[in-house]
């Protein structure tokens, strides 16, 4: 797997920097010309813009990143739905980053602002697919510009206990993956996939911290804070909100992140459980308030080959599992699983991959009698079903700051049950500047 979706970017980004006079101009570049974010502490992630001469690279040895990226995703439904059509959706992030100890002498410090703006059409409502998950994941929330991210992070102790707090994403720190793939199920922080009413996962952000203990090289624990806000979702820009609260999402994570085969294959493995303070409405019972919402989840992501001599570490094959499952008092679909595989290094090319993975999005029975009961009286009522579906892509890294991935999805839908099976052609492009 290479290229990762804002979604899934955990925003650690590390920077290096002498004085507050390269913080201004890191500004004006953010506003005036494009930029590129680093994605580690040691190396500067390509951009177009850097073979003229941009200064990019000055400002990032000095301590601060930019970035300004943007993300299309084309789908075009060759069977399902009322119709054939195609149809785009972007995102345009930019971001900035700031070493506070390069900075200002602050060891372990780092700031962290993004915004954001979605655009284009959403093919599986335009052309009524019935689907559960979107089949271009960078759609949703809104054509708008979001503050995105607007954090701060502080290492204490050795760099073993991480405190970090302000306008945060869900996904991006708490059962956080890669947007590799097309379709939503394999994409972001997945319980936000199927709980969306309540876990915001990119590009809306809420207040929140995060506190996170190294117990070994390889193994952490995680306590997170979030806000519940229905008002987040409000389509518009703003700094945050102050008011409309709900209630209080606590996530638990642990996690262990080993090393086999002397060091060569890195594995992440997660195990989760989250419960939200907010009352909400039974999916069955009339007139009945449930007092919380919680779920748990299961990520696993392992690189089983290693291919000897090669100039990109990640080469060989690798899985992942994911397994979220929700409550069955207030959500109208209940359990995510999917799994898949890829490989990198294709094709005698050390960058590119290809991908494949399964998917299941389990509809609440509880909330398929509350649907079917509304169908004997108004016969317009959607009935859902579990949804089952396949992806498969491959990732052309065409230059080092261009990234095109056609992909191939089969889907039976799960939003209607009278949808008949859906076969849309994607393709998902990354432009760095």
């Amino acid at each position: 797997m290479t290229i990762e979706d804002p979604e899934a970017c955990e925003g650690e980004v590390a920077m290096r920097g002498r004085s507050w006079v390269g913080w201004l101009a890191a500004w004006v570049l953010l506003c005036a010309g494009p930029g590129f974010a680093a994605d580690s502490e040691t190396k500067m992630t390509p951009g177009l813009t850097d073979s003229l001469g941009g200064p990019r690279g000055l400002l990032f040895e000095m301590g601060i990143s930019t970035q300004l990226r943007y993300v299309t995703e084309l789908a075009y439904n060759a069977r399902g739905g009322k119709g054939h059509a195609l149809r785009q959706a972007g995102q345009l992030d930019a971001q900035l980053g700031l070493d506070m100890e390069k900075l200002a002498g602050l060891h372990g410090g780092t700031f962290q602002f993004t915004f954001t703006y979605r655009n284009g059409n959403n093919l599986g409502a335009d052309m009524d697919l019935g689907t559960l998950q979107l089949v271009q994941e960078v759609y949703g929330r809104g054509n708008v510009g979001r503050l995105t991210q607007l954090w701060y992070e502080q290492l204490f102790w050795g760099d073993r206990v991480h405190l970090k707090l302000g306008r945060v994403t869900i996904g991006e720190d708490t059962a956080d993956f890669p947007c590799d793939f097309q379709n939503l199920s394999f994409c972001g922080a997945q319980p936000g996939n199927i709980v969306g009413n309540y876990w915001f996962n990119w590009p809306v952000s809420q207040w929140g911290t995060r506190l996170r203990v190294d117990v070994a090289k390889v193994a952490y624990v995680q306590l997170s804070a979030y806000e519940i806000n229905p008002r987040n979702l409000d389509e518009a820009f703003y700094l945050g909100r102050f008011h409309g609260a709900t209630g209080v999402m606590l996530p638990l994570e642990l996690a262990w992140t080993p090393k086999f085969s002397a060091g060569r294959l890195e594995g992440t493995y997660k195990l989760g459980a989250w419960y939200d303070t907010s009352n909400a409405p039974d999916v069955l019972l009339d007139d009945v308030e449930r007092d919380g919402r919680y779920g748990v989840y299961f990520v696993a992501r392992q690189q089983l080959t290693h291919v000897a001599g090669a100039e990109n570490k990640a080469q060989g094959l690798n899985v992942f599992l994911r397994l979220t499952n929700t409550d069955q008092n207030t959500s109208a679909q209940d359990s995510q699983y999917t799994l898949g595989l890829g490989y990198t290094g294709i094709f005698g090319r050390a960058d590119d991959d290809v991908g494949f993975a399964l998917g299941r999005t389990h509809s609440n029975g509880r909330y398929v009698e509350a649907q079917r009961l509304k169908q004997q009286q108004d016969p317009t009522v959607l009935v859902p079903r579990p949804e089952y579906l396949g992806e498969l892509y491959y990732s052309l890294h065409a230059t080092p700051w261009l990234v095109l991935r056609p992909n191939f999805q089969f889907i039976r839908p799960g939003a209607d049950e009278t949808s008949r099976n859906v076969i849309v052609l994607g393709l998902k492009g990354a432009l760095s500047l």
